[in-house]
């Protein structure tokens, strides 16, 4: 199924130096890292509390164990078919255009609605350092996240990917000393530490649905890390072993987290803060007889961080899964233009950067991110079918994984579940939003696979427009005629 695909692969840059794929094991580590532990983790631990209290650690737990379910889906997917397009190029492969196509525009939907929940993010975050910063600061701090971002990854998935790396490790490190300060708190005042966890669930097990999937949508960001396939050393050892040390990494980090905001915390001050980490670093540094000023900064420059490191990810990923689609001819052709000098789709890169701008004077954070949750939850769905299907037709290359069949069975429950948890309208919106573009795959599928077949064979051999006009029977030719008669 795969081989076929091949075929519409990107033509060989006429650069040789550039055909060398940047990104080894260490790099896409970072990049599923980087995707996942974002700014989610500096408030998602204040809506656990809310819902949950100290059992909160629970709903961590098994939303690590949905999202590595899920995410085995796409390790198993990126084992078989290691391309660019992620669920996109997964779903063709295992169910023909259409399903690839749905697949395709609900992973972009997600990711799209999601890219302005950045740049708001970002600017709440500022307020720390600049805590009466008018509209025009507001707007300037959009603007430079935005055009820096874009910037990095106009020039490529090299300056990406270093960009990213540097990002990730440095979002890290304020989180590790969060952890550090735990493990001392706790020993130092271990009577205190203990009195946070009781009693364990003072609100119940009411709460546990919700507080899970918002906690799940902390661990969200794995689907985006194979999309940039075509950029990945030797893909179908990377993607896998990337994808699963990432995740691991991920919900250690997330645990640890967790643990530290419930031991340092009582948990009705974790609910009643909308930046629990801060108050968690503060209460640590207050029992150790340290400044205790200087946990909100820390914490606030690790969540400024976090925030751009995680929308570098975005903007890679998003820009390479809207390029795979007009390749294929399922998505404008403008969308698969790449840049003269640093072979980048500039024309996707540009786009997202002004919908992230005028969506973050929209939209709201609970809105966006509920959408994105819907439109992800039916991504994944397909995505675990679609690994199903690749291991019934190429069972030599299922991942030894005991009970793999039955590991992807409960990565298509969990996905059902994420999206029966959406409220009325985001189901309304979210499903009229998915019936628009099957509607337009189906009105111009033919017009836009002419167009990108003739993007295709012009990138091949310029030359071959001299060709075409020797031969005005040729069907491109024609086509262009008929397009500009309409």
């Amino acid at each position: 199924m795969c081989i076929k695909l091949r075929k519409a692969a990107p033509p060989q840059s006429p650069h040789p130096a550039r055909q060398i794929a940047p990104l080894g094991v260490f790099d896409f580590t970072l990049l599923v890292v980087g995707a996942i532990i974002g700014a989610d983790i500096y408030v998602v631990a204040g809506l656990g509390a809310r819902s949950l209290g100290p059992a909160q650690l629970v709903a961590w737990v098994v939303a690590g164990v949905l999202a590595t379910l899920i995410s085995l889906a796409f390790v198993q997917c990126a084992a078989i078919c290691p391309q660019v397009g992620g669920s996109y190029a997964y779903a063709r492969a295992a169910f023909g255009p259409l399903v690839g196509f749905l697949a395709g525009w609900s992973l972009y939907l997600g990711e799209w609605v999601a890219l302005p929940v950045f740049p708001l993010a970002f600017v709440n975050y500022l307020g720390t350092f600049v805590p009466a910063h008018s509209p025009m600061i507001g707007l300037l701090a959009r603007l430079s996240l935005i055009t820096a971002i874009t910037g990095a990854n106009l020039v490529g998935a090299r300056a990406s990917s270093r960009l990213n790396d540097v990002l990730t490790l440095a979002k890290l490190t304020p989180l590790a000393l969060l952890v550090g300060g735990a493990v001392v708190f706790g020993i130092a005042h271990s009577t205190t530490a203990s009195s946070h966890l009781r009693p364990f669930t003072p609100l119940g097990w009411q709460g546990f649905g919700v507080a899970t999937v918002l906690i799940f949508w902390a661990y969200a960001g794995f689907e985006l890390a194979p999309l940039p396939a075509a950029d990945v050393r030797d893909p179908a050892r990377t993607l896998p072993r990337g994808l699963i040390i990432g995740m691991a990494i991920s919900i250690c980090t997330y645990l640890l987290v967790a643990v530290a905001v419930v031991v340092s915390l009582p948990w009705q001050q974790a609910a009643a803060s909308n930046r629990p980490l801060d108050e968690a670093a503060r209460a640590i540094l207050t029992g150790l007889n340290a400044p205790s000023s200087w946990g909100p900064v820390l914490m606030s420059l690790g969540a400024l961080i976090s925030i751009a490191g995680v929308y570098d990810v975005f903007t890679l990923s998003v820009s390479r899964l809207s390029y795979a689609l007009a390749r294929d001819g399922l998505f404008p052709s403008p969308f698969a233009y790449l840049h003269h000098r640093f072979g980048t789709p500039w024309a996707g890169l540009v786009f997202q950067a002004g919908a992230a701008l005028l969506l973050s004077f929209v939209g709201n954070l609970s809105s966006l991110i509920g959408l994105a949750v819907f439109f992800l939850g039916v991504c994944y769905l397909l995505t675990a079918f679609a690994a199903l299907q690749l291991v019934a037709s190429t069972p030599g290359q299922a991942l030894h994984i005991p009970g793999l069949r039955l590991v992807l069975v409960l990565a298509i429950v969990g996905s059902i579940y994420l999206i029966t948890q959406e409220s009325v309208s985001n189901l309304l919106i979210g499903g009229l939003a998915l019936i628009v573009g099957l509607l337009a795959y189906i009105i111009r599928e033919q017009d836009w696979r002419e167009a990108a077949a003739l993007l295709r064979l012009l990138e091949r051999d310029k030359q071959q427009l001299w060709l075409m006009a020797e031969r005005p029977e040729h069907w491109l030719l024609r086509f262009l005629r008929r397009r500009r008669a309409e």
